[in-house]
C-alpha cells in the first residue's frame, strides 16, 4: 500500500492540475472565442465528458441535436467557418471531438 500512495498522489494532483486548466481555458473561450484556447479544450477534455461539462467550460454551444459546436471569427482555406465539433452519442456523453473547418 505504501508504495502506491505517490502513484496515487501524482494522479489526483495531474487531474486537479487538468481541471484548473480546463477552467482557465473555458473562461478564455467565453471571453475571446480564439482558436488556441478551443483547441487546448478538445485535446484536454476527459474522454467520459459530457454534455454538462461541455457547457460548463464554453457556454451555450449551437446545438444541432447530435452535436455541439463552437465557433471562432475565422474562416480556413475552403471559405468555411473554424470550430470545434463536440459530437454526443445516446447517453448524452462526447464520443468525438475536432477543431476544423465546419463547411455544411
Amino acid at each position: 500500500m505504501k508504495t502506491f500512495f505517490p502513484f496515487i498522489l501524482l494522479l489526483l494532483l495531474l487531474s486537479c492540475g487538468t481541471s484548473h486548466q480546463l477552467k482557465q481555458l473555458g473562461k478564455h473561450y467565453q471571453a475571446h472565442e480564439d482558436y488556441k484556447s478551443l483547441v487546448k479544450i478538445v485535446e484536454l477534455l476527459p474522454s467520459d465528458a459530457d454534455t454538462a461539462l461541455v457547457k460548463s467550460l464554453l457556454g451555450e454551444p449551437i446545438d444541432m441535436g447530435f452535436d455541439y459546436r463552437y465557433l471562432i471569427d475565422s474562416t480556413g482555406e475552403k471559405g468555411c467557418v473554424i470550430g470545434a465539433v463536440f459530437h454526443i452519442d445516446e447517453l448524452g456523453k462526447i464520443d468525438q471531438k475536432w477543431v476544423d473547418e465546419i463547411c455544411e
